[in-house]
C-alpha cells in the first residue's frame, strides 16, 4: 500500500499559452493497494458524489500506462482525497492523471522513467503544461517537437502573492479551446513573444515587478475573458490600484491574482463584490506556490 500526492497546478499564466505551468498548495492525494479484481474508489472531499468508479480519469490513466507497457494488470483499491476544485482551472484532471500514471508505475515495479510518464501524461491530458508542474513542482516551461516534451523547472518569485478566486459553476476546457481563432495577426504574435520573453526574464532576475507588469496576453485571455464573468472588471481594479496582475488561469474560470502584497479587507470585499454584482459567488483564497510535484510515500 502507498499513497500518491501531486499539486494543483496553474497554466498558461497570461501570455505562457500552453507553456508555462506553476505548482500550488492545493492537493490530490491517493492511498492505493492491490485487489484481486476491478477497480474501487472511495472518493472524499472536492467531487464527493460527482466522481464515479466507471469514468474516473484515475482509473482511466492506470490503464493507459498498464497498457502502453504491456501489463496485464491487477485490480486496485483507492482512497482519493481532493482540494482541488474540479473543472475550474486549477489542475485536477492533470492531478488524477500524474496520479494513475504514478500508480501504474509503482505497482509495476517504477519500470518508467520521469520523461516516459510526462510523455505519456501529457498524450492523455492533452498538452504538456499542466503535467509538468504536477509532477515536477514549482514553475515549468514547456516544449513539445516531434512528440518528445522538453522542459525546464526553476524556482518561483519569492515575493510575489498568490490568490485564486474559485467561482461557483464550471467551463469545459475542450469548449474554451473552441472559442479561440485558428490564426492571429502579427502584432498579437509578437506582443505575447514580448511579453513572454519578459516574464521569463523577470523571474531569472528575480524582478516582482517586472513579473507583474508583463501578465498581459493577446492569444487566449481576450476570448476566454468574455466567457468569464469578472475577469475584466477585476484585472481592472487590481491594475489601477498598483495591486499587480491578474490572469485565467488554465482556461477558467479561476482567476489568479499575483500581487505584490497582501490584499487587505477591503480590498478582498471590493473584488468579492464584483462577482457579487455579476451573479456569481467566489471562494477567494491565498495559495502559495510549491516546490516538489508528486511525491510518493509508503504506507
Amino acid at each position: 500500500m502507498f499513497e500518491v500526492q501531486v499539486p494543483a497546478t496553474s497554466a498558461n499564466l497570461a501570455c505562457g499559452f500552453d507553456t508555462l505551468g506553476l505548482a500550488l498548495n492545493l492537493f490530490y492525494r491517493v492511498e492505493v493497494s492491490s485487489a484481486d479484481e476491478g477497480f474501487h474508489l472511495y472518493h472524499e472531499g472536492e467531487g464527493k458524489g460527482i466522481i464515479k468508479e466507471e469514468d474516473n480519469l484515475f482509473f482511466q490513466a492506470v490503464k493507459k500506462t498498464w497498457e502502453k507497457v504491456g501489463f496485464s494488470g491487477l485490480g486496485m483499491r483507492v482512497r482519493a482525497f481532493n482540494e482541488i476544485p474540479i473543472s475550474r482551472g486549477l489542475g485536477s484532471s492533470a492531478a488524477c492523471i500524474v496520479a494513475g500514471v504514478t500508480s501504474a508505475n509503482e505497482l509495476m515495479g517504477r519500470v518508467l522513467s520521469l520523461s516516459q510518464m510526462i510523455e505519456l501524461a501529457s498524450q492523455i491530458e492533452g498538452h504538456p503544461d499542466n503535467v509538468l508542474p504536477a509532477f515536477l513542482g514549482g514553475f515549468t516551461i514547456a516544449f513539445s517537437k516531434e512528440g518528445k516534451i522538453f522542459y525546464h523547472q526553476l524556482a518561483f518569485l519569492p515575493e510575489v502573492e498568490i490568490v485564486v478566486c474559485v467561482p461557483d459553476y464550471t467551463l469545459s476546457t475542450e469548449e474554451m479551446r473552441k472559442i479561440l481563432p485558428p490564426s492571429y495577426p502579427r502584432d498579437k504574435v509578437v506582443f505575447n513573444l514580448s511579453s513572454l520573453a519578459y516574464l521569463l526574464g523577470s523571474i531569472f532576475t528575480e524582478d516582482k515587478e517586472g513579473f507583474l507588469l508583463s501578465l498581459e496576453d493577446e492569444i487566449h485571455q481576450p476570448y476566454r475573458g468574455a466567457k468569464i464573468k469578472g475577469f475584466c472588471e477585476v484585472k481592472e481594479y487590481i491594475q489601477k490600484r498598483n495591486l499587480g496582475n491578474v490572469a485565467i488561469s488554465g482556461s477558467g474560470p479561476t482567476l489568479i491574482l499575483f500581487l505584490s502584497r497582501p490584499l487587505q479587507d477591503k480590498e478582498e470585499k471590493d473584488v468579492e463584490g464584483i462577482f457579487q454584482s455579476q451573479g456569481v459567488n467566489i471562494n477567494i483564497k491565498k495559495v502559495e506556490w510549491v516546490k516538489e510535484g508528486v511525491k510518493v510515500r509508503k504506507l
